[in-house]
């Protein structure tokens, strides 16, 4: 592969995730959300009882970054921790019914948005583009 051919793909990469970040960006907007909240509460819906290192892990951010994000969503009731009844220094979290209910909508709406916006290319391109992705993300995730 040419030095060239690499830098052209790779930042042909970082293009296309700058739209769907900023797309995410405008539409989560709608909810009051942010990304990194967004994914909280589907982190935690998804997992009920999450800690907060493994919600860290997931986000691929610092437990400090987490902890920081959570705190906001503890005060503005979407989220509820418990404490480990088995190490009372970690907690575990929950969506509260407002959490819940807020990520009901956002997430039957996202899926929505995420079709229209992925509608715009046939079938052999999705399954080519999931094949070429995969491919890609495999090489470059950390071991």
């Amino acid at each position: 592969m040419k030095i060239s051919d690499a830098r052209e793909l790779y930042f042909s990469l970082k293009t296309i995730f700058l739209h769907i970040d900023d797309y995410e960006k405008a539409f989560l907007s709608q909810y009051d959300l942010t990304i990194p909240r967004f994914f909280i509460l589907e982190h935690i819906h998804e997992n009920p009882g999450i800690s907060y290192k493994e919600l860290s892990v997931r986000l691929l951010c610092t437990k400090g970054n987490t902890t920081r994000v959570v705190g906001s969503m503890l005060e503005d009731g979407f989220v509820v921790r418990k404490t480990n009844s088995g190490d009372r220094r970690s907690f575990h979290l929950y969506l509260t019914k407002k959490g819940d209910s807020l990520f009901k909508e956002v997430s039957r709406d996202y899926d929505q948005y995420i079709h229209r916006l992925m509608s715009k290319f046939d079938e052999d391109q999705l399954l080519n583009y999931i094949d070429v992705s995969n491919l890609i993300e495999n090489t470059l995730k950390p071991k």
